[in-house]
């Protein structure tokens, strides 16, 4: 049960009676109760086209509404024109009945039924641990495909391995130079190689596993051999953070079987490309890039980009309608072309969504934590996790929306106490399950009960409930999940004043019934708010 929809439907119909144009009708939740339960500002936007002052529009609509009956016992025109609804006794009561009937279905819709998508996220080089920015993009993607799937798109999610080209040769080199060291075989860490600890880890599998003839393999299948062992790492990691991806997808593979000789031949039959200095280019700056784009070097070595390209006409030809890259803040410029290249190719315009996950900056007690790239020295997404919890550290990833810098302190993750947003919430949801425990078996409540759910906090839950299916479907469009974390906060502080405020169990049988089934129904949707964020709702702590 959507109580907007059903508003949008009577707006709908009102103005097709009045035969008004079609324009976009969008529904808000008023700042104040005392302004209604939502609010449309459908007449300011037909005044231009209808030429009449908005109130005069307002007021026509008003007068075909349906009024005093469910939903919508009245309707006020506000301000320069604003329709603002409020909602039943009645109606509200029947919300309730609905979130106890749907239990975690509440909040689904078909809004994206018949539409594939592909989400491709963290997807971090197979040359080192993954770091915090990995553990921002791994909470945000993973958030945005469970709520996509929540509104009816059908959707994957992907990590795309970079097992080929230089990184891995430097890979390679780099365990050999490790290896030498325990071996009295000094070698030198070649330019741009990896120098962490765990380069040293690997390095001792794979005396383990080859003994002196590592020294004379290829640079190249070392490397392979290595990136193998940290991707594993890597998905042993992500398992523990509780992100869990549909496909993993090598470039290896790509590259084996010419697809990125397939995607340049697509490009050259369309004539995107020209030569120059003996290099090959793409013409991107003809599709709303910056610059033209290198595809194949003066020495014949194709760039990254070519297989970047080839990757995502693959996608194209899996049947996924739209795709959406989440990358770091150092894609800036990667995204416009990759976008350039798929309209080059005869994909639809919006086929690629680019996201840029922002930098985030860890900090101890309000401090800058002091990390090196060149020498290793970094705070690893499994060091964190270890330190601060899955739950605590998706929760501060998902407070902001991804095109904002992120400053995680690591002390004030590892809070537990009611001033830890990820505490706070989760609290509620045990305490919920601590009443009931507490009250045992108790007869559901009829729809009589629940009319006695009168006093203030009640009605202001009830009210928040009824806005968790549009939280979800603008947060699933809008690619926002720290909308729902918002939500969420909202709907805990509701239910704690709620909780203080009503006693829940009484001496009046009809009116704990009452309670327990609003109870219930904060409780159904907090924890599939949390599940929707990828945490835990515990039913104790």
């Amino acid at each position: 049960m959507n109580l907007t929809l059903i508003v949008k439907g009577l707006i709908v119909k009102s103005l097709g009676d009045l035969d008004f144009p079609e324009v976009p009708i969008v529904i808000e939740v008023p700042p104040d109760p005392n302004m209604g339960d939502r609010s449309c500002t459908v007449a300011l936007s037909l005044a231009k086209q209808l030429k009449q002052p908005p109130r005069q529009i307002a007021e026509q609509i008003k007068n075909v509404l349906p009024i005093d009956s469910d939903p919508i016992t009245k309707v006020e025109i506000a301000g320069p024109g604003y329709l603002n609804f409020f909602f039943s006794e009645n109606a509200l009561i029947h919300l309730l009945q609905a979130i106890l009937r749907l239990n975690s279905d509440f909040g689904n819709s078909d809004r994206g039924a018949g539409q594939r998508r592909l989400f491709e996220y963290v997807s971090a080089n197979p040359t080192g641990p993954m770091n915090v920015v990995s553990a921002r993009a791994a909470a945000l993607g993973d958030s945005m495909v469970k709520l996509q799937r929540k509104i009816g798109f059908s959707v994957d999610s992907e990590f795309y391995i970079n097992d080929a080209g230089k990184q891995i040769m430097l890979l390679g080199a780099s365990v050999k130079a490790r290896a030498g060291e325990v071996k009295g075989n000094s070698r030198e860490i070649p330019e741009g190689g990896y120098h962490g600890s765990y380069v040293k880890q690997i390095a001792a599998e794979a005396i383990d596993e080859f003994g002196d003839a590592l020294f004379t393999l290829p640079d190249e299948d070392l490397g392979c051999w290595s990136a193998d062992r940290i991707v594993e790492n890597q998905r042993s990691t992500l398992e523990d953070y509780g992100i869990q991806f549909d496909n993993w997808f090598k470039e290896s593979e790509l590259r084996r079987n010419n697809e990125h000789q397939t995607a340049l031949k697509l490009l050259e039959e369309r004539e995107h490309t020209y030569s120059k200095d003996g290099a090959l280019f793409f013409r991107s700056t003809s599709f709303g890039d910056n610059e033209d784009r290198v595809l194949i070097t003066s020495d014949e070595r194709p760039t990254y980009f070519l297989p970047d390209i080839a990757y995502h006409v693959n996608k194209s030809k899996r049947g996924y309608d739209k795709v959406i890259d989440l990358l770091g803040p150092d894609h800036h410029g990667h995204g416009l072309r990759m976008q350039a290249a798929m309209k080059a190719v005869g994909l639809p315009d919006d086929f690629l969504e680019v996201v840029i996950v922002q930098q985030v900056n860890l900090m101890r007690s309000g401090k800058p934590v002091k990390m090196s790239k060149r020498t290793g020295e970094i705070i690893t997404l499994k060091e964190l996790i270890e330190e601060v919890g899955p739950d605590a550290a998706k929760q501060i990833f998902l407070s902001r929306r991804w095109s904002s810098h992120l400053d995680f302190d690591i002390e004030t993750a590892k809070d537990r106490s009611e001033k830890s947003p990820v505490y706070y919430l989760q609290y509620a949801h045990a305490r919920i399950c601590s009443i009931f425990r507490k009250a045992g078996d108790v007869q559901e409540a009829d729809s009589e009960c629940l009319l006695k759910l009168t006093a203030p906090e009640e009605q202001k839950l009830l009210r928040n409930l009824s806005v968790f299916p549009d939280t979800v479907e603008s947060a699933a469009l809008q690619l926002a999940p720290n909308r729902i974390n918002s939500y969420l906060n909202d709907l805990a502080t509701s239910f704690t004043r709620f909780y203080h405020e009503c006693r829940v169990l009484s001496d009046d049988d009809d009116l704990t019934r009452a309670r327990l089934a609003i109870c219930h129904a904060v409780k159904i949707v907090l924890g599939e708010g949390l599940r929707l964020l990828g945490m835990s709702a515990p039913e104790a702590m």
